[in-house]
This record gives structure tokens, C-alpha cells and sequence, in this order.
């Protein structure tokens, strides 16, 4: 089978799940088929395919979709730590770059220090993030973040080569990567 054909057998076996039971999206990070019609040795066959068995993170990732504003734990999280990809656990994101944008999805100003983010457009006009080890849909990046006057300790390597000023200076306003919470993995530093 050709990766073409795996991929879109896997989008609908996703959207097969998904659809099944869709109040089962809301549960939480630690999915059981329990309360689905769908056997474990189904969802396990699946969730090997796309790597998670979480029903909205599979939409998130692997069919593009976006989560219902403000529904994310990841909104209200403060402590340090990183934030990974639910699909691989790629590290994306470090908390000293969160902060409350307001639009009800995790907000960030800048990726990892080595920006593994990968960004393209939209036929929309939008920049879609995804994961680059995975190819998950994060979310999107606009420009309209945080002044940089704002932000202690900023250097111009923290923003990306694409936000960047003419000249790699610091542009009037930083991205902001609003990104889904089901598309990462909290993990507090130790």
C-alpha cells in the first residue's frame, strides 16, 4: 500500500471513530473503547496507524480539525516544563514562550530554540503549523502576538527567520502560534 492510500484509509478510519461517539472526544487525555461499539483490538489497530487513541486528538492531528475554544487544560497551565507532540513527542514549544492571548487555544510567541515548527499557507491566506517529525496539525500562527517590548530576556534568534523584520530586526509584533491543546503533551520540568 502507498503512503497516499495509508494516509487517507487512516483519515477515515479516524473519522469513522470520531463520528461514532463524538461526546467521547471531551473525556480527557486517557481514552478506553468502553463506551464505544468499536472493539479494543480495533482502536488499538487504529491508534497504532496515527499514533494516539484519544478521539479528538486524532481529529486535531491527523484531519486538521480545530478543538472548541477555551476547552483545553493546556489554556490555565503556568508551571515550566515543555510542550510535545501528542503524535511522536516531538518537543515543540517551552513554557517561557506561553502566554494568554485571549483567543481560547494555548498561545505562543515562539517555538524551541531550534524552531522545528513547520510552516505552510493556506489556501485561505492562513499559516498552518505542523509537527515537522510527524507532519500533525498543531494549529495556526498569526501575527498579531505580543509587542516585543513586552518580553524579558528576547533575543532575535527566538523569533523565526520568517517573522523577522526586513533587515532581521524585531518586527512590531510577534507571532503568536495558537495552537491546539490536544495536539501536545504537557511536560513539567523537573
Amino acid at each position: 500500500m502507498n503512503w497516499c492510500k495509508a494516509f487517507q484509509t487512516s483519515n477515515k478510519e479516524v473519522t469513522r471513530v470520531v463520528h461514532q461517539n463524538p461526546l467521547r472526544m471531551f473525556k480527557g487525555e486517557n481514552q478506553d473503547a468502553e463506551d464505544t461499539n468499536i472493539s479494543e483490538e480495533e482502536v488499538a489497530r487504529i491508534a497504532r496507524n496515527v499514533g494516539t487513541k484519544n478521539p479528538l486528538r486524532l481529529a486535531v492531528l491527523r484531519l486538521g480539525m480545530t478543538e472548541p475554544r477555551f476547552i483545553s487544560p493546556l489554556n490555565r497551565e503556568k508551571r515550566d516544563g515543555v510542550y510535545k507532540c501528542a503524535g511522536c513527542g516531538t518537543t515543540l514549544f517551552e513554557s517561557r514562550g506561553k502566554y494568554d492571548s485571549g483567543s481560547g487555544w494555548p498561545s505562543f510567541w515562539c517555538g524551541t530554540s531550534d524552531n522545528k515548527i513547520k510552516l505552510k499557507r493556506e489556501w485561505d491566506g492562513r499559516v498552518e503549523c505542523t509537527c515537522p517529525s510527524c507532519g500533525g496539525h498543531l494549529g495556526h500562527v498569526f501575527p498579531d502576538g505580543p509587542k516585543p517590548e513586552g518580553i524579558n530576556s528576547l533575543k532575535i534568534e527566538d523569533i523565526d527567520l520568517a517573522f523577522r523584520a526586513p533587515g532581521g530586526k524585531f518586527p512590531r509584533r510577534l507571532p503568536r502560534y495558537c495552537i491546539n491543546g490536544a495536539a501536545m503533551i504537557f511536560t513539567p520540568n523537573q
